[in-house]
């Protein structure tokens, strides 16, 4: 490799020579890996997506379909062909999507407003995980910018080539699908590939190097920390009295994701109060897509107007006032909400999952009233309910992940072996978990698919372990269910009034029946957690903590008597289809003082968090080793854009001869390492050159240095300037003597040093300040 300078310019031009190993050939491929890195950047975060809802084979046999074409048509039709191509393409894939997603046939090709809405929704910051069809809209995403990519790098076109890729990768930045990492890979390869391409094309010269490095840097940056297009509203985001580390510390501050964590506390502070015609649990949040360590939310929420979706059959009505006693980013209804009323109503969104949730936090002492329709728990009629389930239901809550282990679903096969109905199927799973792990608060989060570490290797954990490995093994035998988060009844503190506490936080199960709708089960133990209940509210009481109780709950005792916990479906434990006795190990629930109303003594208190499950507190309380690798990570991320925003910046002043500026400017000042004094004299004299260019004006092309200085004297005294400094003569005397003369000596050329010095630092403020003293 050689570098040519022009002294003129400034500028270098990297060039490679002929007989080097980088040939044209070997350029060229290395402009096509670059946008095959680049491609493998976006579809890795789609592949992702199809791990999580399913169809990764068929994504992969896209993209190779895709790849394989381009490489074909890339010499047979001309650029506009393959874009309308392209556009073909993708028109046939969102219209499945479509199709899948509900719209008729008929007016597929017209619903144009559906698919510009889904990527609106999408496109401010809409996760693709939320997308109730997100493995088809993935599948027709794809096709398009693969093979024009390809299409465009195979027929030389890297530049052109890399924007249906950075218009992929861009768009699932918007999404926040696209990492930070995944980010910086596609990016840079774009760069790789861009400045590859114009090697190529220049014969082995990178002439517009420096601008791409720059360019990209600064679209890196905007990319990382830039909302183009803002976001829509996503609601209150933090529950104001949430301690960090506790279960419940993330009910509302991720309200479409529940997350699951290692070890968490318990607060036993009051978080609402609520005046109900029967007790219940009171539901906060409903999730149906598991991505093996947190839970998602589908869909987009609408404003609520009055309506909510009815269960099917027949079913009793309990109205609930609930009431604020600290500032809430959740809505606890008693499932199945009918209607709202109050004030607050009017500023209330519905999920798809028929769960409401206020758009700003509710403030102490608020409240609002829920009319609730109470799904009939008949065990005779739930194992008759059979398996004709809508479409709606199996479509979307009998995901698992694509990676699912057959050691789970044969270890599930086996616990629900002799269950001949889906109700059976439930109440064997329940009992299994129930039986089998104990509760506790002090777990470590396994590595990978949480439901599988938990039902195969651990012994215990909290109820967001026990609620989402029943979800995952209900879903493997076919039975449609999901994982809701709320709290559970709380402490009865009067004939029909309840106090919740941070205590009761909960996640559980729901699973749909045919003809009934979603009924709840709860595979937590319970005896232990009460335990643990009881010991947390009698400390907060004995430290006198005022926020654990209201005046009408601190003069009750912790023990209170009979349950106040809504009846479950009965079953036998003997029985894994279903007997008239309560699945709780064949007690009455409405006799059973270890079912009790307050969170001290009732097992089906809560002990999860009830909407991310304990995200952040997880945050606060992983281990070591996960805190560790991700403070690796983190800093890897950070070392890589360091890395590619110094490049932008070397590039940038580069390009702009900001190094020769300031070096320029530096050499007014400082004369730098004397060598030999003819030199010295030249440069003394350019250094003078340049100060009074500052000072007065810039030498003429078609001027000499004696013309030069002749002009700048006349002008001072036309203009009525101070003269010039006559010492500039003899500077000027001894760069003529070293340039075309028989040169100067040491001596001389040290004087020119010390004059130009002396003139130019006069110019500096604190220079000038100190001779003026």
């Amino acid at each position: 490799m050689s570098t040519d300078s022009s002294s003129h310019t400034g500028k270098r031009t990297i060039s490679f020579d002929a007989d080097e190993p980088l040939g044209p050939t070997a350029i060229r491929a290395l402009a096509l890996g670059c946008v095959l890195v680049l491609t493998g950047s976006y579809v890795s975060v789609l592949y992702e997506i199809t791990q999580v809802v399913g169809g990764s084979e068929l994504l992969f046999a896209l993209v190779g379909l895709m790849l394989l074409a381009a490489t074909i048509l890339a010499r047979l039709i001309r650029p506009r062909t393959a874009g309308l191509l392209a556009l073909s393409v993708t028109a046939f894939g969102f219209a499945y999507y479509l199709t899948a997603a509900g719209v008729e046939l008929g007016v597929v090709f017209t619903g144009t407003d559906a698919i510009i809405s889904d990527t609106v929704a999408l496109a401010t910051g809409l996760p693709l995980l939320r997308m109730v069809q997100a493995g088809l809209w993935t599948l027709g995403f794809v096709p398009a910018p693969v093979f024009l990519s390809w299409y465009l790098a195979v027929r030389g076109r890297y530049g052109l080539g890399v924007l249906p890729g950075g218009f992929a990768l861009g768009f699932l930045v918007l999404t926040s699908d696209a990492g930070t990492l995944v980010t910086l890979t596609g990016i840079l390869a774009a760069i790789g590939a861009v400045a590859l391409g114009d090697l190529e094309r220049r014969g082995d010269s990178i002439a517009q190097a420096d601008l791409l490095a720059a360019l990209f840097a600064l679209i890196i940056v905007l990319s990382l920390s830039v909302t183009v297009v803002p976001g829509n509203p996503t609601g209150p985001t933090h529950l104001v009295q949430g301690e960090a580390g506790t279960l419940e510390a993330t009910i509302d501050s991720a309200p479409d994701r529940s997350g699951i964590s290692g070890q968490v506390d318990l607060s036993p502070e009051v978080r609402f109060t609520v005046k109900s015609d029967r007790p219940s649990y009171w539901r906060t949040g409903v999730y149906d897509r598991f991505t093996g360590d947190e839970w998602v939310r589908t869909g987009q929420d609408r404003r609520y107007d009055g309506r909510l979706a009815n269960p099917p059959g027949s079913h009793e009505r309990i109205k609930q006032t609930v009431t604020a006693e600290t500032q809430l980013g959740i809505m606890p209804v008693a499932p199945q909400p009918l209607s709202l009323d109050g004030d607050l109503s009017r500023q209330t969104t519905v999920s798809r999952h028929n769960q409401p949730r206020p758009e700003t936090p509710i403030q102490t002492g608020d409240s609002y009233t829920v009319e609730s329709a109470v799904v009939d728990p008949d065990p005779a009629a739930l194992r008759a309910a059979g398996t004709d389930y809508p479409d709606e239901v199996t479509d979307h809550y009998l995901q698992t992940p694509e990676d699912t282990s057959s050691e789970f679903r044969d270890r599930t096969a086996e616990i629900t072996a002799d269950a001949d109905t889906p109700y059976g199927t439930a109440v064997a799973i329940e009992r299994h978990l129930r039986t089998s792990k104990e509760y506790s608060l002090e777990v470590s989060q396994p590595a990978g698919n949480v439901a599988e570490g938990f039902l195969l290797e651990m012994d215990e954990g909290y109820c967001v372990y026990f609620a989402t490995t029943m979800v995952q093994m209900l879903r493997e035998e076919g039975v449609p269910a999901r994982y809701v988060t709320g709290y559970t009844t709380g402490q009865r503190v009067d004939e029909d009034t309840y106090v919740v506490r941070g205590l009761d936080a909960h996640s559980w199960v729901e699973a749909y029946f045919p003809g009934h709708g979603w009924v709840r089960f709860d595979p937590t133990p319970g005896t232990a957690r009460s335990e643990v209940h009881t010991e947390r509210l009698q400390e907060a009481r004995m430290n006198g903590n005022e926020d654990a109780d209201t005046d009408e709950s601190e003069d009750v005792p912790i023990r209170d008597g009979p349950d106040e916990t809504p009846v479950d479906p009965p079953s036998n434990p003997n029985d894994p289809n279903g007997s008239n006795e309560d699945r709780n190990n064949g007690t009455d629930p409405s006799t059973d003082p270890n079912n009790g109303s307050d969170p001290s003594t009732d097992p089906n208190n809560g002990s999860g968090p009830s909407d991310p499950g304990g995200q952040a507190a997880g945050d606060a309380a992983d281990d070591g080793e996960s805190l560790l690798d991700r403070l690796l990570a983190i800093t890897r991320e950070t070392a890589l854009l360091g890395f590619v925003v110094l490049v932008g910046l070397a590039a940038g002043a580069r390009r702009t001869d900001a190094t020769m500026r300031l070096r320029r400017e530096v050499g007014v000042y400082w004369h730098g390492f004397r060598s030999d004094p003819d030199r010295d004299a030249e440069r003394a004299f350019r250094r003078l050159e340049r100060h009074l260019g500052h000072r007065y004006r810039p030498r003429r092309r078609s001027e000499s240095a004696r013309a030069y200085l002749t002009a700048l004297s006349a002008a001072a005294e036309t203009d009525g300037d101070p003269p010039l400094d006559p010492r500039v003569d003899r500077v000027l005397e001894y760069y003529e003597r070293a340039t075309y003369g028989d040169g100067v000596g040491r001596a001389e050329a040290d004087e020119a040093i010390e004059i130009v010095d002396d003139l130019a630092r006069s110019r500096l403020p604190v220079v000038r300040r100190f001779r003026n003293q």
